[in-house]
């Protein structure tokens, strides 16, 4: 597949696996790995998440199946967004949808990310605002 170049030392596979969805598709963690590795086969490289996809769930789901199998994420890039902050049982601090780009936030979420996905580097990061 073909790859789009974003910079010097950072390229995308032309389709990226986006997994906004992922926590409704209920996979198990060795589900997740096939689709991975699936994705993989078919020159899919890029997988995108946001902090706040499944109210805050699918970076962990994710990071789930990474440390099962560690050696998937050197085959990767990661893309993950922050800025939006919701509401959610998941983030009990969180009292109304509103956008938080300052610095504190954006570095707790980044934190945060990092703990979740298991991996101690995001290859890009995206910041939402309104």
């Amino acid at each position: 597949m073909d790859r789009v170049q974003m910079a010097e030392d950072l390229s995308f596979s032309r389709i990226v696996h986006g997994l906004w969805r992922l926590a409704d598709w209920k996979f198990s963690d060795e589900e997740l790995i096939t689709l991975i590795e699936q994705c993989f086969e078919l020159g899919i490289t890029t997988f995108d998440h946001a902090d706040i996809y499944g109210s805050y769930t699918c970076e962990s789901l994710f990071g789930r199946a990474l440390e099962k199998k560690p050696e998937l994420r050197e085959k990767m890039e990661i893309v993950t967004k922050c800025g939006i902050v919701l509401e959610s049982p998941n983030r009990p601090e969180h009292k109304s949808h509103h956008y938080n780009t300052g610095k504190k936030h954006i570095i707790a979420s980044v934190e945060k990310s990092l703990q979740n996905l298991r991996t101690d580097y995001i290859d890009t990061l995206l910041i939402g605002s309104s």
